[in-house]
């Protein structure tokens, strides 16, 4: 195996430990909807595999992936899969930081204490907290989509990959 090899297989690791986890929070986000006595649990089980899973693996990915670049000789200007990969990657990055990390706090913090069972059982959950889930389930459509489209033009190659 070759070192090029062994920097491929990293990144692809580092893709799935990144991502595939991700696909799997609107599960828990749903799971925690329909019980909300338990809707911070559910948050606060999505943040720790975020914390100590995907953001971690998510910064590596990009630096195995420029080190890849150069070990195996790429021209990125040549190869517009790749640029445009890395584009997506970094918008998608900034905003799962930024904005979704965020929300998760904001709507952990709202969790934290909720109501008695007697108090508001019927009125639903704030209008507040709404938008934020809303805001959460777009975004996170939003990243999956972008995901799953960094995953076809890595597969793909379009364009005619000029990569050796």
């Amino acid at each position: 195996m070759t070192f090029g090899e062994v920097l491929l297989f990293l990144h692809i690791l580092l893709a799935i430990l990144a991502f595939g986890p991700t696909f799997a929070f609107p599960l828990i986000g749903a799971a925690g909807g329909k019980e909300p006595q338990h809707g911070n649990f559910a948050l606060r089980v999505s943040e720790v595999i975020e914390k100590r899973l995907v953001i971690p693996a998510a910064v590596l990915l990009p630096l195995v992936g420029t080190w890849l670049i150069f070990e195996r000789n790429w021209d990125l200007w040549a190869s517009e899969w790749l640029w445009i990969s890395i584009l997506i990657y970094v918008a998608s990055f900034s905003y799962s930081v930024t904005i979704q990390r965020t929300t998760l706090d904001r709507l952990i913090e709202m969790t934290k204490n909720p109501p008695p069972s007697s108090e508001g059982a019927s009125a639903g959950p704030p209008p507040e907290m709404q938008r934020l889930v809303k805001r959460m389930q777009v975004g996170g459509m939003v990243l999956s989509l972008a995901v799953v489209t960094i995953l076809l033009l890595m597969v793909w190659k379009p364009g005619g990959a000029i990569v050796p």
